[in-house]
């Protein structure tokens, strides 16, 4: 069984330390880590770099830094967008909804996967994609999924949305797996490094009674490291 974990950070690169984990899709948070990212890549063949500022540093964003981004992600196709989005629970909203529409903008225009942080704020997310042509947006992966069953169905008419699961969000009470087609489902750590991939793979397993769930799991990996 091999697993891709879809949503990693630098301080815990999963395929490292977990031996049926062959690869991380690593996130940055501020564009302090570009660099330190970078490097990483260049010396791990198993790391997928995604380049963003999270919404939760959005005050250490300085002028210029989507043309930056832009630049950054202008020098190598496989090049991700994240982790970028929206938060309820974290101060000054207008300068997030700002942050994220600029690099989310360049997802669209370069057609790169987008690692996307949602909490509490999807009626906001969902009012941004709906200014978007539906054909023409990039991969979202809703990274750590654990909204209500009204939100996901808002989000199933968007054919690229793709959820990405953790411990938390298998073994939680709002586990909305089971209501997921099954080619839209990921599994991540978060860069937690109490999260046993393996484990929440099988769990999903169990959920949908299926026994080829790794293999699909794993493709659809493949797909959003591909920009679909």
């Amino acid at each position: 069984m091999k697993i891709i974990d879809a949503h990693s950070h630098i301080d815990y690169l999963t395929h490292k330390h977990q031996s049926d984990v062959v690869g991380s899709v690593c996130c940055t948070n501020d564009e302090n880590q570009w660099t330190q990212l970078i490097d990483l890549i260049h010396n791990d063949k198993n790391i997928y770099g995604a380049f963003g500022v999270h919404p939760w540093f959005i005050d250490s964003v300085s002028d210029g830094f989507d043309s930056r981004l832009e630049e950054l992600l202008n020098s190598d196709s496989d090049y991700m967008v994240g982790e970028i989005g929206l938060d309820k629970y974290k101060p000054n909203m207008d300068k997030q909804i700002d942050v994220f529409i600029k690099q989310f903008n360049l997802a669209v225009k370069l057609k790169r996967t987008v690692c996307l942080h949602c909490v509490g704020a999807w009626d906001k997310i969902l009012h941004i994609l709906k200014q978007y042509d539906k054909s023409k947006l990039p991969i979202i992966v809703a990274h750590a999924f654990n909204a209500n069953q009204k939100i996901l169905e808002q989000l199933l008419i968007y054919n690229n949305i793709m959820f990405s699961f953790s411990k938390i969000n298998v073994y939680g009470r709002n586990c909305r797996i089971a209501n997921i087609p099954n080619d839209k489902i990921l599994v991540e750590t978060d860069g937690n490094m109490d999260v046993c991939l393996m484990d929440v793979v099988q769990k999903i397993m169990t959920i949908k009674n299926e026994s080829d769930i790794a293999e699909i799991i794993f493709n659809n990996t493949q797909r959003i490291l591909k920009h679909g």
